[in-house]
């Protein structure tokens, strides 16, 4: 079956002077980590900063979250822009409480460039997995080059996965040579909220098993924006509890 990505488009049409204002909030319940949310609203201040300055189109995505059995349907952008941020000249951080849930708001103040990138690289899966169940995902690039799939636990990003992508155009699996990728729960809890990336590189370049949220933003910065493609992906991992009722 051939798959296809739906997807929002948002457009903007003026151009403003540098340097330029991006907001971005994220909204969590208890069982996603602070530092996971406010991550994501820094993700979405930077992706909105670089909307304002080239005015190209945003992709979002949508995808559901659940607890128990309350379901919420979520969008997240998707890094398929045409600019980069060279600095970020501030930062303003703020969580406020509200009723059933908390919501992390970042304000950045950003230099901007707009820059022309023809990678297209996109990822397919669920988001939603029992402990315990394999995980595949599907890939698709329009060029030669490396994909790593890293799992962010807090401001850690581990590398999990690495493949090479052979024949551009065509879509490939994750994982592809017979290993097993595994959704996991800690054993003190029935639900976590968990985020991969999938890093796809155009470029030869030494890939650590392990950097910190500074160390791997340094990286992505090493590599020319013009060889890199990110792609975030939010997983809830949930165990299930079965039950026996006995009536009479």
């Amino acid at each position: 079956m051939k798959k296809t990505l739906l997807a929002l488009s948002l457009f903007a049409s003026t151009v403003f002077a540098e340097p330029v204002i991006g907001i971005g909030e994220y909204n969590y319940g208890p069982n996603t980590p602070e530092t996971l949310a406010c991550t994501l609203a820094e993700e979405k201040a930077k992706e909105a900063a670089i909307l304002n300055k080239v005015g190209e189109i945003v992709e979002i995505i949508e995808y559901q979250t659940c607890d128990g059995p309350n379901c919420d349907m979520t969008k997240d952008f998707v890094n398929n822009v045409t600019g980069v941020i060279k600095s970020i000249i501030s930062t303003k951080i703020e969580t406020i409480k509200r009723e059933g849930m908390t919501s992390c708001i970042v304000t950045i103040n950003a230099d901007v460039e707009a820059v022309e990138n023809d990678i297209s690289f996109y990822i397919y899966g669920d988001n939603f997995f029992k402990a315990e169940q394999e995980i595949n995902f599907i890939g698709i690039s329009n060029q030669y080059g490396r994909v790593y799939v890293f799992n962010q636990e807090g401001h850690v990003y581990r590398k999990i996965y690495e493949t090479e992508i052979e024949h551009p155009g065509y879509e490939f699996k994750i994982p592809d040579d017979g290993s097993k990728m595994v959704a996991k729960l800690p054993d003190n809890r029935d639900i976590s909220n968990e985020r991969l990336l999938f890093l796809f590189l155009g470029v030869d370049i030494s890939v650590k098993e392990v950097y910190n949220h500074d160390e791997l933003s340094r990286f992505l910065e090493s590599v020319p924006v013009l060889k890199r493609r990110a792609v975030y992906q939010l997983a809830q991992i949930v165990r299930w509890l079965w039950k026996m009722y006995i009536t009479h």
